[in-house]
């Protein structure tokens, strides 16, 4: 019987530890620090470590060695880019998914990956490089068309670092917040149309093994894609606009060069590749590369996976993963965020949740803690996203939202902020 520990807070790596304890291999899932929803798990275990620069990584190290974990998984990029991976194996831990600190590039810096899809002439934008403001500033000055232009921070911005502008204006308004956020160097793009799809993949260093399903995510904190950029309203899979076919070209054409472009470079890749695409009219480009699994997309994709997400893992690590170790339920699963009145700018918390357990007593729901904490016996909200309901329905996308949102309705909390219209394009299309 395997003990995992997963490292994170929020939602995805509630659903991750969710999925691993599903597994009967699995004997307990620790979290590093998790929170009340993780700490209420059947399997689960809080451990009150917090992985936030490296003076935090021999805690890590002296946890696995003292619970006997069999296999890590890193859930946020923070602690991948900082290099924690590196930290473990060259203490010889090698049993820990997700890639190393070089590896982890390819989200942290948008420089970098643009350079690499270049060399591999994997289709995505054209973009210019900006190393100082003003040279952001002529940029977006000469090359805005009328469409409008894309602006990307350079580093980790927790999702929030793209602005999608329509005009000079807006794009120059934009640049000086995101200057002043997160630093002068910038990309500038141009901007493409389309509808945006997540592929998401296991790398074992050499290859690639996508999820069958893609996932959609809403970025926007209002209906209709309005409002202004967070980490994500809610997501649902499969997206009619990415059809297996559409998946496995992905994988083919964009990941796995890009994976073995890495292990080229002495820097293999090892743990998830998500590919941020948009379904363009000159067919799939490449948007962007995250280094771990997206939040909230992971929580559909878990309710969707059958047998849990343990032996993949395990398979990967070892190299010996094949595409018929992953297996799907068919139907479709839909998830709604529950955020704090205020987010993604400022709000409060330590209001007090009431209503899950009523919200889990529908079919097929889980409720997905993000920012939770205990205090004083009570369910208190503990950041800007608090929850991720996901329902799931066997037949299609209409029922997973309908399930979904009727759990939403039965959790209350002050201030609760929440899109009403996730999954609405899918349902549409059928």
């Amino acid at each position: 019987m395997a003990n995992v520990l997963i490292i994170g807070s929020g939602g995805r790596e509630h659903a991750l530890g969710w999925s691993m304890a599903s597994s009967l291999d699995v004997q307990n899932v620790f979290y590093a620090p998790g929170n009340a929803g993780t700490a209420m798990e059947k399997k689960g275990h809080n451990i009150p470590l917090n992985v936030k620069s490296p003076s935090d990584f021999a805690a890590i190290e002296n946890l696995i060695h003292q619970e006997k974990i069999d296999l890590t998984v890193v859930g946020p990029e923070a602690p991948l880019t900082i290099g924690l991976v590196d930290y473990l194996n060259e203490r010889g831990i090698g049993r820990v998914f997700g890639p190393t600190r070089f590896a982890s590039r390819l989200e942290s810096d948008k420089f970098f990956s643009y350079q690499i899809m270049q060399e591999l002439g994997i289709p995505q934008a054209e973009s210019v490089y900006c190393s100082d403001t003003n040279a952001g500033i002529a940029a977006i000055i000469s090359r805005t068309p009328p469409e409008g232009i894309v602006l990307k921070a350079r580093g980790l911005a927790a999702g929030k670092g793209v602005a999608v502008c329509d005009n000079v204006g807006e794009a120059l308004r934009e640049h000086k917040n995101l200057v002043e956020t997160y630093g002068p160097e910038i990309l500038i793009c141009n901007r493409l149309f389309g509808e945006e799809f997540s592929v998401f993949g296991i790398s074992d260093g050499e290859k690639v093994i996508p999820l069958e399903i893609a996932i959609q995510d809403h970025k926007r904190l209002l209906n209709n894609d309005q409002g202004p950029n967070t980490g994500g309203m809610g997501a649902y899979g499969p997206a009619p606009i990415a059809p297996p076919q559409v998946i496995q070209s992905v994988a083919d054409t964009v990941m796995t060069p890009v994976i073995q472009r890495m292990k080229e470079r002495g820097t293999p890749f090892k743990g998830f590749l998500y590919a941020g695409m948009m379904m363009t009219k000159e067919g799939p480009k490449a948007l962007e590369f995250n280094v771990r699994f997206g939040d909230p997309e992971c929580q559909p994709a878990m309710m969707m996976l059958r047998k849990g997400l343990y032996q993949p893992l395990a398979l990967a690590l070892e190299g010996k993963l094949k595409p018929s170790d992953l297996k799907y339920h068919d139907g479709a699963a839909c998830c709604v965020v529950m955020a704090s009145s205020g987010y993604p700018a400022e709000y409060q918390t330590g209001k007090i949740i009431t209503g899950i357990s009523r919200a889990e007593e529908l079919q097929d729901v889980k409720v997905f803690h993000a920012g939770t904490k205990r205090v004083n016996g009570d369910l208190v909200t503990s950041g800007g996203r608090v929850l991720t309901v996901t329902a799931y329905d066997p037949e299609n996308i209409s029922g997973a939202q309908q399930r979904a949102y009727q759990a939403v309705q039965r959790i209350n909390f002050e201030g609760a902020t929440y899109r009403t219209d996730i999954a609405n394009r899918a349902i549409i299309k059928r």
